[in-house]
Protein backbone atom coordinates (compact mmCIF):
# COMPACT_ATOMS: atom_id res chain seq x y z
CA UNK A 1 0.00 0.00 0.00
CA UNK A 2 0.98 3.82 -0.42
CA UNK A 3 1.65 5.45 2.58
CA UNK A 4 -1.55 7.86 1.43
CA UNK A 5 -3.41 4.51 1.44
CA UNK A 6 -2.03 3.55 4.71
CA UNK A 7 -2.82 7.04 6.17
CA UNK A 8 -6.39 6.94 5.61
CA UNK A 9 -6.18 3.44 7.25
CA UNK A 10 -4.74 4.80 10.30
CA UNK A 11 -6.96 8.21 10.34
CA UNK A 12 -9.73 5.99 10.36
CA UNK A 13 -8.89 3.62 12.89
CA UNK A 14 -7.92 6.38 15.42
CA UNK A 15 -10.54 8.70 15.63
CA UNK A 16 -9.38 9.41 18.69
CA UNK A 17 -6.84 11.94 17.19
CA UNK A 18 -9.20 14.31 17.01
CA UNK A 19 -10.08 16.50 20.15
CA UNK A 20 -14.13 16.61 18.93
CA UNK A 21 -14.02 12.37 18.87
CA UNK A 22 -12.12 11.77 22.69
CA UNK A 23 -14.84 10.48 24.10
CA UNK A 24 -17.68 9.91 21.48
CA UNK A 25 -15.12 7.67 19.45
CA UNK A 26 -16.57 4.58 21.95
CA UNK A 27 -20.07 5.43 20.81
CA UNK A 28 -19.91 4.27 16.56
CA UNK A 29 -16.56 2.08 17.13
CA UNK A 30 -18.00 -0.95 14.85
CA UNK A 31 -16.30 -3.54 17.36
CA UNK A 32 -17.76 -1.91 20.81
CA UNK A 33 -21.43 -1.42 19.35
CA UNK A 34 -21.30 -4.99 17.98
CA UNK A 35 -20.42 -6.06 21.77
CA UNK A 36 -23.44 -3.74 23.19
CA UNK A 37 -25.98 -5.09 21.28
CA UNK A 38 -25.20 -8.59 22.14
CA UNK A 39 -22.71 -8.73 25.42
CA UNK A 40 -21.98 -11.39 27.84
CA UNK A 41 -21.10 -9.33 30.64
CA UNK A 42 -18.87 -11.70 32.82
CA UNK A 43 -16.81 -12.07 29.75
CA UNK A 44 -16.01 -8.77 29.02
CA UNK A 45 -15.39 -8.12 33.30
CA UNK A 46 -12.44 -11.28 32.71
CA UNK A 47 -11.35 -9.85 29.79
CA UNK A 48 -11.16 -6.32 31.15
CA UNK A 49 -9.49 -7.88 34.62
CA UNK A 50 -6.62 -9.66 32.28
CA UNK A 51 -5.57 -6.04 31.08
CA UNK A 52 -6.52 -3.88 33.92
CA UNK A 53 -3.15 -2.94 34.36
CA UNK A 54 -1.99 -2.21 30.94
CA UNK A 55 -5.26 0.38 30.74
CA UNK A 56 -3.95 2.44 33.67
CA UNK A 57 -1.09 4.10 32.21
CA UNK A 58 1.70 3.36 29.56
CA UNK A 59 4.15 0.94 30.03
CA UNK A 60 6.94 1.70 27.94
CA UNK A 61 9.27 -0.85 26.27
CA UNK A 62 6.92 -3.72 26.57
CA UNK A 63 4.85 -5.95 24.61
CA UNK A 64 1.99 -7.75 25.64
CA UNK A 65 0.36 -10.08 23.40
CA UNK A 66 -3.33 -11.00 24.03
CA UNK A 67 -4.33 -14.53 22.55
CA UNK A 68 -6.98 -16.36 22.11
CA UNK A 69 -9.10 -18.01 19.66
CA UNK A 70 -11.73 -16.27 16.94
CA UNK A 71 -14.74 -14.73 18.68
CA UNK A 72 -13.17 -14.57 22.34
CA UNK A 73 -13.05 -11.22 22.50
CA UNK A 74 -9.45 -9.90 22.36
CA UNK A 75 -10.55 -6.64 19.83
CA UNK A 76 -13.13 -5.21 22.02
CA UNK A 77 -10.56 -5.77 25.38
CA UNK A 78 -7.67 -3.99 23.45
CA UNK A 79 -9.93 -1.25 22.77
CA UNK A 80 -11.60 -0.72 25.85
CA UNK A 81 -7.80 -0.64 27.12
CA UNK A 82 -7.37 2.37 24.42
CA UNK A 83 -10.68 3.79 25.69
CA UNK A 84 -9.03 4.07 29.10
CA UNK A 85 -5.97 5.76 28.32
CA UNK A 86 -7.03 8.28 25.65
CA UNK A 87 -10.11 9.44 28.26
CA UNK A 88 -7.17 9.64 30.92
CA UNK A 89 -6.41 14.03 30.76
CA UNK A 90 -2.24 13.06 32.16
CA UNK A 91 -2.30 11.09 28.44
CA UNK A 92 -1.77 12.39 24.56
CA UNK A 93 -4.37 10.41 22.92
CA UNK A 94 -2.05 11.26 19.86
CA UNK A 95 1.07 8.86 21.61
CA UNK A 96 -1.85 5.82 21.26
CA UNK A 97 -1.80 4.04 17.77
CA UNK A 98 -3.74 1.40 17.05
CA UNK A 99 -3.06 -0.33 13.91
CA UNK A 100 -5.58 -3.03 12.33
CA UNK A 101 -3.18 -5.66 10.38
CA UNK A 102 -5.97 -7.18 9.72
CA UNK A 103 -9.75 -6.05 9.21
CA UNK A 104 -12.92 -6.82 7.66
CA UNK A 105 -14.29 -4.63 4.77
CA UNK A 106 -17.95 -3.89 4.33
CA UNK A 107 -18.89 -6.61 1.72
CA UNK A 108 -17.43 -9.16 4.75
CA UNK A 109 -13.82 -9.27 2.76
CA UNK A 110 -11.27 -9.89 4.94
CA UNK A 111 -7.72 -7.88 4.11
CA UNK A 112 -4.09 -8.15 5.82
CA UNK A 113 -1.39 -5.79 6.21
CA UNK A 114 1.44 -6.87 3.95
CA UNK A 115 4.75 -7.52 5.78
CA UNK A 116 6.22 -4.10 4.41
CA UNK A 117 3.46 -2.51 5.02
CA UNK A 118 3.20 -3.36 8.87
CA UNK A 119 6.56 -2.51 9.21
CA UNK A 120 6.39 0.98 8.10
CA UNK A 121 3.45 1.57 10.17
CA UNK A 122 4.58 0.65 13.74
CA UNK A 123 8.48 1.73 13.04
CA UNK A 124 7.48 4.83 11.67
CA UNK A 125 4.01 6.18 12.22
CA UNK A 126 4.56 9.72 11.40
CA UNK A 127 5.06 8.81 7.90
CA UNK A 128 2.12 7.22 7.47
CA UNK A 129 -0.33 10.11 9.48
CA UNK A 130 0.03 9.82 12.74
CA UNK A 131 0.55 12.91 14.59
CA UNK A 132 4.00 13.40 16.18
CA UNK A 133 4.63 12.73 19.76
CA UNK A 134 7.31 13.51 22.06
CA UNK A 135 6.47 10.33 24.16
CA UNK A 136 6.84 7.22 23.47
CA UNK A 137 3.68 5.50 21.75
CA UNK A 138 1.43 3.27 22.87
CA UNK A 139 1.13 0.57 19.87
CA UNK A 140 -2.21 -1.36 19.52
CA UNK A 141 -1.73 -3.83 16.61
CA UNK A 142 -4.97 -6.10 15.90
CA UNK A 143 -4.63 -9.47 14.33
CA UNK A 144 -0.77 -9.29 14.43
CA UNK A 145 0.06 -12.76 14.01
CA UNK A 146 -1.72 -13.04 10.17
CA UNK A 147 1.58 -10.70 9.18
CA UNK A 148 4.54 -12.48 8.11
CA UNK A 149 7.62 -11.34 10.04
CA UNK A 150 5.72 -9.62 12.91
CA UNK A 151 8.08 -10.84 15.64
CA UNK A 152 10.75 -8.76 14.28
CA UNK A 153 8.34 -5.70 14.10
CA UNK A 154 7.43 -5.55 17.67
CA UNK A 155 10.45 -6.20 19.16
CA UNK A 156 12.25 -3.06 17.39
CA UNK A 157 9.75 -0.73 18.94
CA UNK A 158 9.84 -2.20 22.08
CA UNK A 159 13.23 -1.67 21.68
CA UNK A 160 13.00 2.28 20.79
CA UNK A 161 10.96 3.08 23.90
CA UNK A 162 7.19 1.98 23.19
CA UNK A 163 4.79 -0.43 24.51
CA UNK A 164 3.10 -2.90 22.47
CA UNK A 165 -0.30 -4.57 22.83
CA UNK A 166 -0.90 -6.69 20.70
CA UNK A 167 -3.67 -9.19 19.64
CA UNK A 168 -3.27 -12.86 17.88
CA UNK A 169 -5.53 -15.50 17.04
CA UNK A 170 -1.92 -17.66 16.00
CA UNK A 171 0.49 -18.04 18.36
CA UNK A 172 3.21 -20.32 16.54
CA UNK A 173 5.53 -21.26 19.01
CA UNK A 174 8.48 -20.13 17.00
CA UNK A 175 7.16 -16.67 16.67
CA UNK A 176 7.42 -16.61 20.18
CA UNK A 177 10.84 -17.87 21.01
CA UNK A 178 12.01 -15.01 17.94
CA UNK A 179 9.78 -12.76 19.80
CA UNK A 180 11.14 -13.16 23.20
CA UNK A 181 14.78 -13.29 21.84
CA UNK A 182 14.62 -10.27 19.72
CA UNK A 183 12.77 -7.63 22.47
CA UNK A 184 14.55 -6.55 25.32
CA UNK A 185 14.77 -9.46 28.25
CA UNK A 186 11.76 -9.61 30.76
CA UNK A 187 9.90 -7.41 28.48
CA UNK A 188 7.64 -9.64 26.66
CA UNK A 189 4.00 -10.99 28.71
CA UNK A 190 0.97 -13.15 27.05
CA UNK A 191 -2.22 -13.10 28.40
CA UNK A 192 -4.60 -15.42 27.60
CA UNK A 193 -8.21 -15.19 26.39
CA UNK A 194 -10.55 -18.57 26.61
CA UNK A 195 -14.11 -19.41 25.73
CA UNK A 196 -16.14 -19.48 28.62
CA UNK A 197 -16.24 -22.85 30.49
CA UNK A 198 -19.81 -24.67 31.18
CA UNK A 199 -18.87 -24.37 34.92
CA UNK A 200 -18.15 -20.68 34.47
CA UNK A 201 -21.42 -20.55 32.84
CA UNK A 202 -23.65 -22.09 35.37
CA UNK A 203 -21.99 -19.56 37.85
CA UNK A 204 -23.33 -16.94 35.66
CA UNK A 205 -26.97 -18.32 35.23
CA UNK A 206 -27.22 -19.63 39.44
CA UNK A 207 -30.87 -19.54 38.23
CA UNK A 208 -31.19 -21.91 35.48
CA UNK A 209 -31.43 -25.24 35.91
CA UNK A 210 -28.56 -27.28 35.30
CA UNK A 211 -29.25 -29.52 32.84
CA UNK A 212 -30.43 -26.63 31.16
CA UNK A 213 -28.27 -25.01 30.78
CA UNK A 214 -25.68 -27.77 29.99
CA UNK A 215 -27.92 -28.60 27.15
CA UNK A 216 -28.00 -25.04 26.08
CA UNK A 217 -23.89 -24.53 26.24
CA UNK A 218 -23.10 -27.98 24.74
CA UNK A 219 -25.59 -26.38 21.97
CA UNK A 220 -23.94 -22.48 21.51
CA UNK A 221 -20.30 -22.74 23.54
CA UNK A 222 -18.86 -20.42 25.41
CA UNK A 223 -17.68 -17.88 22.85
CA UNK A 224 -19.10 -14.37 24.35
CA UNK A 225 -20.96 -13.33 21.58
CA UNK A 226 -22.63 -16.98 20.77
CA UNK A 227 -23.83 -17.11 24.82
CA UNK A 228 -25.19 -13.46 24.51
CA UNK A 229 -26.93 -14.31 20.33
CA UNK A 230 -28.05 -17.48 22.29
CA UNK A 231 -29.79 -15.68 25.60
CA UNK A 232 -31.55 -12.31 23.10
CA UNK A 233 -32.19 -14.57 19.82
CA UNK A 234 -32.93 -17.54 20.75
CA UNK A 235 -29.72 -18.99 18.92
CA UNK A 236 -26.55 -17.75 17.38
CA UNK A 237 -26.88 -15.76 14.55
CA UNK A 238 -25.63 -16.56 11.25
CA UNK A 239 -23.23 -13.16 10.96
CA UNK A 240 -21.32 -14.16 13.47
CA UNK A 241 -21.13 -18.23 12.17
CA UNK A 242 -19.90 -16.61 8.96
CA UNK A 243 -17.23 -14.12 10.70
CA UNK A 244 -16.02 -16.92 12.79
CA UNK A 245 -15.59 -19.16 9.67
CA UNK A 246 -14.01 -16.63 7.56
CA UNK A 247 -11.81 -15.56 10.26
CA UNK A 248 -10.69 -20.05 10.92
CA UNK A 249 -9.96 -20.09 7.27
CA UNK A 250 -7.45 -17.28 7.16
CA UNK A 251 -5.62 -19.20 10.30
CA UNK A 252 -5.98 -23.07 9.12
CA UNK A 253 -6.22 -22.67 5.56
CA UNK A 254 -4.25 -19.55 5.13
CA UNK A 255 -6.91 -18.79 3.06
CA UNK A 256 -6.47 -21.30 0.37
CA UNK A 257 -9.65 -22.36 -1.46
CA UNK A 258 -8.32 -25.94 -1.68
CA UNK A 259 -8.86 -26.10 2.05
CA UNK A 260 -11.95 -26.55 2.70
CA UNK A 261 -13.03 -25.73 6.82
CA UNK A 262 -16.06 -27.60 6.89
CA UNK A 263 -14.46 -30.77 5.38
CA UNK A 264 -11.47 -30.33 7.62
CA UNK A 265 -13.38 -29.85 11.25
CA UNK A 266 -16.10 -32.52 10.39
CA UNK A 267 -13.45 -34.77 9.75
CA UNK A 268 -11.62 -33.85 13.27
CA UNK A 269 -15.33 -34.88 14.62
CA UNK A 270 -15.77 -37.46 12.99
CA UNK A 271 -12.70 -39.59 13.38
CA UNK A 272 -11.61 -38.04 17.40
CA UNK A 273 -11.69 -40.93 19.67
CA UNK A 274 -9.22 -40.58 22.78
CA UNK A 275 -7.02 -38.55 20.55
CA UNK A 276 -6.66 -36.73 17.22
CA UNK A 277 -4.34 -38.71 14.68
CA UNK A 278 -3.50 -37.41 11.78
CA UNK A 279 -4.32 -41.04 9.96
CA UNK A 280 -7.41 -41.51 10.21
CA UNK A 281 -7.78 -37.94 9.35
CA UNK A 282 -5.67 -38.16 6.27
CA UNK A 283 -8.06 -41.12 4.51
CA UNK A 284 -11.44 -38.89 5.31
CA UNK A 285 -9.87 -36.04 3.69
CA UNK A 286 -8.10 -37.88 1.15
CA UNK A 287 -4.38 -36.06 1.98
CA UNK A 288 -1.66 -37.00 3.16
CA UNK A 289 -0.56 -37.43 6.93
CA UNK A 290 2.22 -34.61 6.54
CA UNK A 291 -0.32 -32.13 4.95
CA UNK A 292 -2.85 -33.36 7.87
CA UNK A 293 -0.24 -32.71 10.31
CA UNK A 294 0.04 -29.04 9.25
CA UNK A 295 -3.61 -28.54 9.24
CA UNK A 296 -3.37 -29.86 12.72
CA UNK A 297 -0.67 -27.91 13.91
CA UNK A 298 -2.48 -24.29 12.75
CA UNK A 299 -5.55 -25.45 14.33
CA UNK A 300 -3.74 -26.06 17.93
CA UNK A 301 -2.00 -22.88 16.71
CA UNK A 302 -5.20 -21.45 16.22
CA UNK A 303 -6.20 -22.14 19.86
CA UNK A 304 -9.40 -24.26 18.20
CA UNK A 305 -7.71 -27.86 18.84
CA UNK A 306 -6.48 -29.53 21.67
CA UNK A 307 -4.75 -32.47 20.76
CA UNK A 308 -6.01 -35.11 23.18
CA UNK A 309 -9.79 -33.90 23.38
CA UNK A 310 -10.56 -31.91 20.79
CA UNK A 311 -12.33 -29.03 19.71
CA UNK A 312 -12.17 -26.79 22.03
CA UNK A 313 -15.79 -25.25 22.20
CA UNK A 314 -19.17 -26.66 21.44
CA UNK A 315 -19.74 -24.38 18.69
CA UNK A 316 -16.33 -25.56 16.97
CA UNK A 317 -18.36 -29.04 16.63
CA UNK A 318 -21.29 -27.94 15.16
CA UNK A 319 -19.48 -25.21 12.61
CA UNK A 320 -19.25 -27.38 9.78
CA UNK A 321 -22.81 -28.48 10.01
CA UNK A 322 -23.64 -24.63 9.98
CA UNK A 323 -21.18 -23.54 7.32
CA UNK A 324 -22.72 -26.31 4.99
CA UNK A 325 -26.06 -27.61 6.32
CA UNK A 326 -26.33 -29.90 3.26
CA UNK A 327 -23.21 -31.54 3.56
CA UNK A 328 -22.72 -31.91 7.63
CA UNK A 329 -25.36 -33.64 10.30
CA UNK A 330 -24.31 -31.60 13.67
CA UNK A 331 -22.68 -34.28 16.12
CA UNK A 332 -24.54 -35.94 18.53
CA UNK A 333 -24.84 -33.90 22.06
CA UNK A 334 -23.22 -36.80 22.92
CA UNK A 335 -20.08 -36.53 21.22
CA UNK A 336 -19.88 -33.14 21.95
CA UNK A 337 -19.93 -33.53 25.61
CA UNK A 338 -16.80 -36.18 25.62
CA UNK A 339 -14.79 -34.23 23.37
CA UNK A 340 -15.11 -30.63 24.24
CA UNK A 341 -12.05 -29.31 26.13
Amino acid sequence: MRNLELAQLLRTANPWWSRRRRASWVLDDAELTARARHEWAPATATARGALADLARQPRPRTVTLVVGPRGVGKTTAVKDVVAHLVADPAVDPRRVVLVPAQRVDAAGATHTLAPPDLATVVRTPTRTGAPASDEPRVLVVDEVGTVDGWPGVLADACRRGDQVVATTSVLEPADLQALEALAPAGSVSVRRLHPSSMSEVLLALPAGGTQDVRAAYLHHGGLPRALAEHRDLGDVGEEFVAWLAAGLHVDVCRGADGCPLDELLAAVCATTDRFVEPEPLARTLGLTTGEVGRLLTRLEDAHVLDPRRGLVDPLLHRLASLIAPARHASPSVEHIAAFSH
